[in-house]
């Protein structure tokens, strides 16, 4: 009687360590899809914030005032903290493949073309249990219209 019962003690405890052994390799994979998950969210969003910007810098008699407002309505309502975030708008002369820095939004006439790049710096909430995700990953959404 005492056999069974130490082989069903020993079954018991070896459920248990195969359990604490298994747990956090399953946990870290858990973690790690639902941050990628987010991760692609927000790029997707940045995406979509870009695109936005570049809609409205690429019409006339626009601001880069009108497409940073555009930009941080945008980012502002789908529940972004609007100050984490920085925007580029660089105008593409036609004919030529790098932005110029000497064209601003005003100067830029039909058939060049505009860009609009949105960085978010995304925290990784589980980055503090992770060694090397503490610090925030840079997510850039890009957007180039043909100026109208």
């Amino acid at each position: 009687m005492t056999t069974n019962m130490n082989r069903e003690s020993w079954r018991r405890g070896q459920a248990v360590v195969e359990f604490a052994l298994v747990v956090p390799v399953f946990l870290l994979i858990l973690f790690g899809v639902i941050e990628f998950g987010r991760a692609f969210f927000v790029l997707h969003l940045m995406n979509n914030a870009a695109r936005e910007g570049a809609r409205t810098a690429s019409l006339p008699n626009k601001s880069e005032a009108d497409v940073y407002a555009v930009v941080d309505n945008f980012v502002g309502g789908v529940g972004l903290d609007v100050n984490r975030k920085t925007t580029e708008i660089a105008v593409i002369p036609a004919g030529t493949s790098e932005p110029d820095p000497g064209v601003d939004l005003a100067g830029a006439t039909s058939g060049d073309r505009v860009r609009v790049s949105v960085v978010y710096q995304f925290t990784v909430v589980t980055g503090s249990f992770v060694p090397g995700l503490s610090d925030p990953i840079d997510l850039v959404g890009r957007c180039v219209f043909r100026h109208e």
